[in-house]
């Protein structure tokens, strides 16, 4: 049947048969209990975002490893992106999230600062808040395990 000969068709249809012809059509799943309940916490200023869950990832991360661009690896960032989030996260925070690590080799690299451990602290214990609320698996991991 050609596109424009079934919209006729359907055009003669009453409101009813119309309701019923497309419920016929739907198929219905077996279960909803496959189906769960998802949020999204992050942290704003004034409005704005500052940091989400994939920020405080990357936080987890750096606490970690010690380096950001090991962090960035580690959840498929790429290092530019990773130094722009934490860039804008902090130019809207007005504080540093992280400290540079001078030295050379396995010596240099990244650390949280006091207001970074704080930031990912705070969005740990949300996230852990809203998913015993909604009865989710945790998703972002502690720096500590």
């Amino acid at each position: 049947m050609t596109e424009q000969r079934g919209a006729k068709i359907r055009s003669e249809l009453t409101e009813g048969q119309r309701s019923r012809a497309c419920r016929d059509d739907q198929t219905v799943r077996p279960s909803i209990s496959v189906a769960r309940i998802r949020a999204k916490v992050w942290l704003e200023r004034d409005g704005r975002f500052v940091i989400g869950e994939g920020g405080a990832e990357l936080l987890a991360q750096i606490a970690r490893h010690g380096s950001l661009a090991e962090a960035a690896r580690k959840i498929g960032w790429s290092y530019r992106h990773a130094w722009g989030y934490l860039r804008r996260a902090e130019a809207v925070l007005g504080a540093r999230l992280t400290t540079p690590r001078s030295g050379k080799g396995p010596a240099r690299g990244m650390i949280l600062s006091p207001e970074g451990r704080a930031v990912l602290s705070e969005l740990l214990g949300a996230r852990e808040r809203v998913d015993r609320a909604i009865g989710s698996p945790p998703r972002v991991r502690s720096a500590s395990r």
